[in-house]
């Protein structure tokens, strides 16, 4: 049977990791699957813990700690894929993820039918049960600006499984085979932005990003992100140097053919 690398980026945020973890061993059942816990330089104490709970919890055959020691979004997870997890299917999981029953499987029945699917989404929502994530909302608004958000975002909106621009890399499924000839995420990114880059780069290779609605985790998106006034700098100075310009440079039938269905 075919298996799921799970990758999972963390630093210095066991207790959340711990449930995210404990998530996967609790829902995922009819896919078996490798996680690759991949520190990005916790401290020696949360190292140290970190080990003791994977051993008490989880085996060699299904769990690996990498220490990267760095962290960098698109070269972490570009690293991680193409060096470690070799499955054929590869799952971008936030170390804020805690999957709800069968999300993963659902997920993978999806993809495993098709060969022109690029990521597959789950709907993520909030503690509170409002929506974080139903798929990637991307549009061109009155002022010719290219607007980045997510379908339903802060809503209680039901939305049905549909093919969409894309879907968050916070919780996503794609083909190891898809993500290594597309060049994984684009390094020049340093904050944001390259999740949304790599699934239009995907519609424009032909292939057909979808989000699963009866999929669901909780995200706990503001635990882990970080709002100081640097990375607010570096969000906005990705959009406007890299993600908008680079969306600019398209010709106007392929800008039209990642925003349909948008």
């Amino acid at each position: 049977m075919n298996k799921i690398g799970v990758v999972i980026l963390t630093k210095n945020n066991l207790p959340v990791l711990k449930d995210c973890l404990s998530s996967i061993l609790e829902t995922v059942h009819t896919i078996p699957y490798t996680v690759y816990v991949c520190d990005t330089g916790s401290d020696s104490q949360t190292i140290d813990q970190t080990i003791n709970f994977l051993q008490n919890n989880l085996s060699r055959d299904t769990c690996r700690l990498i220490q990267l020691n760095n962290y960098h979004f698109a070269s972490n997870y570009n690293d991680i894929i193409s060096q470690y997890a070799h499955e054929k299917y590869i799952l971008l999981c936030n170390d804020d993820i805690i999957l709800h029953e069968n999300c993963v499987d659902k997920m993978y029945q999806f993809i495993s039918q098709r060969d022109d699917i690029g990521t597959v989404g789950c709907k993520l929502i909030f503690p509170d049960g409002t929506i974080q994530h139903a798929g990637q909302h991307v549009y061109i608004d009155e002022y010719d600006m290219l607007q980045c958000t997510h379908h339903g975002y802060r809503t209680n909106k039901d939305y049905i499984s549909r093919e969409v621009v894309g879907n968050t890399a916070a919780c996503c499924l794609i083909r190891r085979q898809v993500f290594i000839k597309n060049n994984g995420f684009d390094e020049l990114y340093t904050e944001c932005w390259e999740d949304i880059q790599f699934n239009m780069r995907l519609k424009l290779s032909g292939y057909k990003n979808w989000y699963i609605c009866d999929a669901v985790a909780t995200h706990l998106e503001s635990v882990t992100r970080t709002k100081n006034e640097a990375a607010k700098y570096r969000l906005r100075y990705d959009y406007t140097y890299k993600l908008k310009p680079w969306f600019d440079s398209l010709s106007h039938q392929h800008q039209q053919h990642i925003l349909k269905g948008a």
